[in-house]
């Protein structure tokens, strides 16, 4: 039987984090940057500049490093200009890669709206990852140290909308919903290593009952 666990995450809550530990603990492959990198391949383009679309407007992570200036948490998705394919086709070139690759590995998929795109089978568990923001604002901090805790909650606040509204618009569901996944679950209650373990033994116990 086939094992793919998704995880799609807030910023800074550890989501990414646990998902390599959940990959490292099971020996199977941890599935992000790799699409990246085969789909700038297909297109043809620089790997950065796919990255800086992924999951939300291109000048996020630019502001992030770049110290510019920050839209409202509720400015509307704006696609990034000057570019030679359309966020559909990205999109839908990401979401060809990431099938072929959970088709022939057992599989941790960080992101890429894996839950939504991966066909469900027996084997597959889907994990939502939050956190209060005071949680992730420290550990945005601790990860990135030139921010202040103002410049961390714009980030975090911007980065919750910009995929709220990027998956709505390429998937037509809720990105943040409990109820498209099998495990909704706020990462400051545990440490990140028991939440991956406790998402191990969950995702066992589902193969198990299905079985």
């Amino acid at each position: 039987m086939r094992t793919t666990i998704t995880i799609s995450r807030q910023l800074g809550c550890g989501g990414s984090y646990i998902g390599q530990v959940i990959a490292t603990r099971l020996g199977i492959k941890y599935v992000d940057r790799e699409v990246l990198r085969l789909a700038a391949e297909e297109f043809g383009c620089d790997e950065e500049a796919v990255a800086a679309r992924r999951e939300r407007i291109a000048s996020f992570w630019e502001r992030i490093f770049g110290g510019l200036t920050f839209g409202t948490p509720d400015a509307p998705y704006t696609p990034p200009p000057l570019r030679n394919f359309t966020d559909r086709e990205l999109f839908d070139k990401q979401t060809e890669i990431l099938k072929r690759i959970a088709h022939k590995n057992d599989c941790v998929v960080a992101g890429w709206a894996g839950v939504y795109v991966l066909p469900r089978h027996a084997g597959s568990f889907s994990v939502f990852c939050h956190a209060p923001q005071s949680f992730r604002v420290k550990r945005f901090m601790e990860l990135y140290e030139s921010h202040t805790k103002d410049e961390a909650r714009a980030i975090l606040a911007e980065s919750d909308e910009t995929r709220k509204q990027y998956f709505l618009a390429m998937t037509g569901h809720d990105w943040a919903c409990a109820e498209n996944y099998d495990l909704s679950i706020n990462t400051s209650l545990y440490p990140l290593d028991e939440i991956a373990e406790l998402i191990i033994q969950l995702a066992e116990r589902k193969r198990a009952a299905v079985a």
